[in-house]
């Protein structure tokens, strides 16, 4: 007879969870509570609506919401006006580590397309395979992975798009693969920003001396590790499968079967490099932390499948390609004429390896700087590095204050000096670096003054709580709400919240910034793990990348074919749904099963 005892106790330790937390939310007047939601969402909601729907710049939106989140607190919630600019300034403070952190991170690679290490990449590409699933899969889990570890904010789609374009791949084809690869890559993206940058700008509060923040960084690093390293186990077949599908019958007559068909031969090749991809990303974000991730694991694939590709191991016998050009519909060019798809005229400026030193300095650096208990001389060198810092410790009186590591800040240590250092090793003139430094100012600017509204903003929320009128904070009022809509089905919702953060502003960094804090207050009102509840809408604030308004449109303007970006998000959105979902049934088998008393 078999043992049922092991299952019996799982469910009764789920019903215990379940019964808990309906416990807690009795304890909660119901109609109090929603009532503060309803209010208290109407910042969000309305920039929501004029960004989704109006098509308003997410500085505009964002400043509307930043508006009435200032007028609702000073008169629904009767905050004291010094505490609540207090609050605004303390977020504008937090936004300067983010935007040196994109500044940086574009600054460099600025660096890299003046000095023409960017086209000398882009040929070795082309050298590489006519294979066209083993170039998606180099570029899309190499390149791509590389990139948004270093630079994020958009930039992977916008450089591997015209490389897949300048290699044969139809214009929506190279918009779609530039979306879809990178779905598992933003929530490490440009130097761990997403989690250093974003939630750790307005986690503090809601800790309340439980843990510290690099404690609770750490592990939503780790957790989160683990759910896009699964994911990219079988990430990359599944971009096969819809290489293949989408784009293997020009005439439209799609073929599950014969996707298949195309798919099977490269699957043995396309799983490696899933696990290789995943499980280096997995280990270095549990043991190292955020910022390393990505850029390590994509040098780590990229040297797997470029020595495969090289000796001919796993490599299918017969080569998978598009139809011919000539019967290529005009969805596939997205209104483009064939002669308006220009091949790529990258060419060599450099050796292949000085054109990657740059990258390979950064993750050295990273590694260096973020390895946890790295002692030289005796010195802790983690402790040293983040002991350098200017502080404000009362901002207008208050408890509030603000630290600036910066020789710990990725963008100040060691973006910004290692893309000068670029300009010497890659002999650029000072005219080329002058570009650079004039492109990178003017890039950031609107991404700036979008990052100082949006934090400041949320952080006006989140200081709702202290109040003279004995409400819930705006933001505590919100994830209450959230817990008893969801209940114990947070973790299969949290991805989709993150989605919906980053599809609303394009960014993983500001979905984590809006919406952390409301992840960790609803996983604690239900008594679910808040580790898990944030990793969770860290993963969804990648994944949502791939809808996002701004993105799309972005992209289908590098590629030249705007005025498509419904054809790019009818395919984007399914690999989107199938990664929600699958993200969101895992982060109940965590919560539930696997990790049911983790913090």
């Amino acid at each position: 007879m078999e043992d049922y005892s092991g299952c019996c106790n799982k469910k009764k330790m789920i019903y215990g969870w379940l019964r808990d937390a309906e416990i807690q939310l009795k304890s909660v007047t119901m109609p109090d509570v929603l009532t503060l939601a309803l209010v208290g969402v109407i910042p969000i909601g309305v920039a929501f609506v004029l960004l989704a729907g109006l098509r308003w710049s997410a500085a505009r939106a964002m400043g509307v919401g930043w508006l009435l989140a200032g007028g609702i607190g000073l008169t629904y919630w009767s905050m004291d006006p010094t505490w609540l600019l207090a609050s605004a300034i303390y977020g504008a403070f937090q936004a300067v580590d983010i935007i040196l952190i994109v500044f940086g991170a574009i600054l460099l690679m600025n660096y890299l397309e003046g000095s023409g290490a960017i086209a000398t990449i882009r040929w070795y590409f082309g050298q590489i395979e006519e294979d066209r699933r083993i170039q998606v899969l180099l570029i899309g889990l190499g390149f791509m992975t590389i990139i948004e570890g270093a630079a994020g904010f958009g930039t992977p789609g916008a450089l591997a798009a015209p490389l897949l374009i300048g290699l044969g791949f139809p214009p929506l084809a190279a918009a779609v693969f530039g979306l879809y690869f990178n779905a598992p890559n933003p929530p490490f993206g440009a130097a761990g920003t997403p989690v250093t940058g974003g939630t750790g700008a307005v986690i503090e509060p809601a800790l309340s001396g439980s843990m510290s923040v690099n404690e609770f960084l750490s592990a939503v690093s780790a957790w989160s590790g683990i759910v896009t390293g699964l994911t990219y186990v079988f990430w990359g077949l599944l971009g096969v499968f819809f290489l293949t599908y989408w784009f293997g019958d020009a005439s439209g007559g799609r073929s599950i079967s014969k996707a298949v068909q195309s798919t099977l031969p490269i699957a043995p090749f396309a799983l490696l490099l899933g696990v290789v991809t995943g499980g280096t990303q997995l280990v270095i974000a549990w043991f190292v932390g955020p910022a390393l991730p990505d850029i390590a694991a994509g040098f780590v694939v990229l040297a797997v499948g470029l020595q495969l590709a090289n000796n001919n191991i796993l490599i299918p016998e017969s080569e998978w390609d598009f139809p011919e050009e000539s019967r290529w519909s005009d969805t596939w060019l997205g209104g483009l004429e064939l002669d308006e798809v220009s091949q790529d005229q990258s060419k060599k400026e450099m050796s292949v390896l000085l054109a990657w030193t740059p990258y390979l300095l950064v993750a050295l650096a990273l590694l260096i700087t973020r390895w946890p208990d790295l002692t030289i001389s005796g010195v802790a060198v983690l402790d040293w590095i983040q002991s350098f810092s200017i502080s404000l410790d009362s901002i207008l009186g208050t408890e509030l204050g603000y630290t600036l590591q910066y020789l710990y800040l990725p963008g100040t240590m060691p973006f910004i000096p290692i893309a000068i250092l670029t300009g010497f090793i890659h002999k650029m003139d000072t005219s080329q670096m002058g570009m650079a430094w004039r492109r990178s100012v003017k890039q950031v600017a609107p991404a700036a003054l979008t990052l100082v509204i949006a934090v400041s903003m949320t952080q006006i929320m989140i200081q709702s709580q202290t109040n003279t009128a004995d409400f819930l904070g705006m933001m505590e009022a919100l994830s209450r709400a959230l817990a008893m809509g969801a209940g114990g089905l947070l973790p299969l919702i949290s991805p989709l919240i993150g989605a919906i953060g980053s599809f609303m502003t394009g960014s993983n960094t500001s979905s984590n910034i809006l919406f952390s804090v409301l992840q960790y207050n609803a996983a604690d009102t239900v008594g679910l793990s808040r580790t898990i509840a944030v990793s969770l809408q860290n993963v969804g604030g990648g994944l949502g990348n791939m809808v996002s308004v701004l993105n799309i449109a972005a992209i289908c303007g590098v590629v030249g074919i705007t005025g498509r970006e419904g054809d790019l998000l009818r395919k984007a959105i399914i690999p989107m749904i199938i990664f929600a979902v699958f993200a969101g049934l895992f982060g109940m088998l965590l919560t539930y099963i696997l990790v049911p008393s983790l913090f």
